[in-house]
């Protein structure tokens, strides 16, 4: 049963600035560039308190000041705190693949339980991310970045209080120089928040983004205690529909490295094995074009497109039936084994380099990146993959499978500053 109640938000007051200005990225993608940049556009730019993501153990100092700048902006006026309870419909506009998106999600505090029922995961987490996490949440007692999940409307009673809170004035509307914009609407009608809340609690929602935070959500639940409405017993979420034409699932690129000639000429004796090749330079060989190449040809179907040295990109597809076929009719556990990222996972890296997968396949999300490292000799073979569809993702997340680790980007991230989450008192 899913608990998700509406709560009193701290949002950045007009005086703080443009708000293209104080949003930024979510802690995990922000690089030390990039938030040198974003404190020059505006000192109260939220990744003062967001913090990006460190190698290593760092300083209670460093959690220590975004709290105490955390706690100063709120005396100051620069942020304020809802007086009334709401949820926040939230419209996020963006491009990605030569055209434009548009999807919707609603900011709520989602009662915490142990994953497994009314919550469910796919992925399992790294120990370092939730001791960073952790770390500023003690010190700061608040989220400030949500965790995206992903829900079922099948009444259409949560589409119809989406759509009539957007025939109001905004609280926020703002477009960023990257191309991307978000518009924030306050619920507060009481009919609309007992439709949402009631929606939504006999159903279970999925992880989508955000494994690490809800662990640590969990972690600090235990730590804080409190009676059953404290608000440390909730986490800032934001829920998207699982039928939204805006949610983009796109994959993580496997890139190869570090391999001795003996064991990479074993990984491309099982790729002949496995698959035939044929050329995947029709469209091209950018990124975009072999993406689109390999999207096409997974349709209904197990696909890849590798990129090896200097070679040509080949597009493989399967010549062995111990490749699993996708199926849209099957159990979850089925449709899993057919998922690329674990098919390359289980009959490819696996047999090749056994334990030390980690040390010998780098995962990024950005497929120009992938190209250059084999380019540049960093990586040895790239693998370009379709993203999971999220029919298959909800049938396997649903029988409580977990996917192979980056199997999925859900682009693009939340961004963290247009609400905030107080974890102290009640919500």
């Amino acid at each position: 049963m899913v608990d998700f109640r509406p709560f009193r938000a701290v949002r950045y007051a007009p005086a703080a600035g443009p708000p293209a200005d104080l949003i930024c990225p979510p802690f995990d993608v922000i690089s030390p560039e990039e938030e040198q940049a974003l404190v020059a556009r505006n000192p109260h730019n939220m990744v003062k308190l967001e913090l990006t993501e460190v190698p290593g153990e760092a300083s209670a100092a460093r959690y220590d000041g975004a709290a105490e700048a955390f706690r100063a902006w709120q005396a100051s006026g620069i942020l304020q705190r809802d007086e009334a309870p709401a949820y926040y419909l939230l419209r996020q506009r963006f491009a990605a693949g030569g055209r434009a998106w548009e999807r919707a999600g609603i900011f709520g505090a989602l009662g915490l339980e142990e994953p497994g029922t009314g919550v469910l995961v796919h992925e399992d987490t790294a120990p370092g991310v939730k001791e960073d996490r952790f770390a500023l949440m003690r010190a700061a007692h608040a989220n400030f970045s949500p965790l995206m999940m992903l829900y079922r409307d099948p009444s259409g009673r949560i589409a119809e209080v989406r759509r009539r809170a957007a025939e109001e004035a905004p609280a926020v509307d703002l477009e960023t120089g990257g191309g991307e914009a978000y518009t924030l609407w306050p619920i507060t009608d009481e009919e609309g928040v007992e439709a949402i809340a009631e929606a939504l609690r006999p159903q279970p929602v999925y992880i989508a983004d955000g494994h690490h935070r809800y662990e640590t959500a969990l972690a600090y639940e235990r730590d804080a205690g409190g009676p059953p409405s404290a608000a440390s017993h909730f986490v800032l979420t934001c829920l998207i529909d699982f039928d939204d034409p805006g949610l983009l699932i796109q994959p993580y690129y496997r890139v190869v490295h570090g391999l001795d000639d003996a064991r990479l000429g074993e990984l491309r004796a099982l790729l002949e094995r496995y698959f035939s090749a044929t050329p995947a330079t029709i469209r091209g060989t950018t990124a975009a074009a072999l993406d689109a190449t390999v999207a096409e040809a997974a349709r209904g179907q197990v696909a890849l497109v590798v990129v090896d040295g200097s070679k040509p990109p080949a597009l493989l597809r399967p010549t062995s039936a111990e490749v699993p076929a996708p199926d849209t009719r099957a159990d979850g556990a089925e449709q899993a084994r057919a998922v690329e990222a674990g098919i390359l996972q289980e009959m490819l890296f696996r047999p090749v380099m056994g334990e030390r997968v980690a040390e010998h396949v780098a995962y990024v999300h950005d497929g120009p990146q992938a190209l250059e490292m084999v380019a540049s000799g960093e990586g040895q073979i790239a693998f370009f993959i379709k993203g999971v569809p999220a029919q298959a993702f909800e049938a396997i997340v649903g029988a409580g499978i977990r996917l192979p680790r980056k199997s999925t980007f859900f682009h693009p991230k939340l961004p963290s500053g247009l609400v905030i989450n107080l974890l102290e008192g009640d919500l």
